[in-house]
């Protein structure tokens, strides 16, 4: 009769042969997509940056995208760049629409999923304007 063993991942890659610096490499990349970030210090000078409506940059695990003429908060929107389902850096397609290239998946400015495959929201950051100088909190 066969029967089921528990093996952890460590223990699994180490049996094929997997050890030192090769397994930490591959354990490393395994992270969680849905883990978010905490941007500290994040600040761009949308004179220089994110100038035109449409345009994005990345800053600290965040992607910013300026989504309407202006220089308030609201022309603004800030949200984590890692795709919830696996981790793939996602981009602005401009509408209102954070896409990932990886699946497909698309996200609203406010970072809630409006297409599959991932199931969780992308954290959105509050943005903030002084002047020319656009922060993150």
């Amino acid at each position: 009769m066969l029967t089921q063993e528990s093996i952890s991942r460590k223990d699994f890659l180490k049996s094929i042969g997997l050890g030192g610096p090769a397994l930490m490499a591959v354990l490393a990349s395994c992270t969680n997509a849905n883990s978010s970030v905490t941007p500290s210090g994040v600040s761009i000078d949308i004179t220089t940056t994110i100038k035109s409506v449409g345009e994005y940059t990345y800053s600290s695990g965040v992607i910013i995208a300026r989504i309407s003429a202006g220089s308030t908060a609201a022309s603004f929107v800030a949200l984590s760049k890692s795709c919830t389902h696996e981790g793939t850096t996602v981009t602005y397609q401009g509408n209102g629409v954070f896409y990932c290239p990886n699946h497909g998946a698309q996200f609203s400015t406010t970072g809630s999923v409006t297409r599959g495959p991932a199931n969780s929201s992308l954290s959105k950051y509050t943005v903030t304007v002084t002047g020319s100088i656009l922060t993150i909190a």
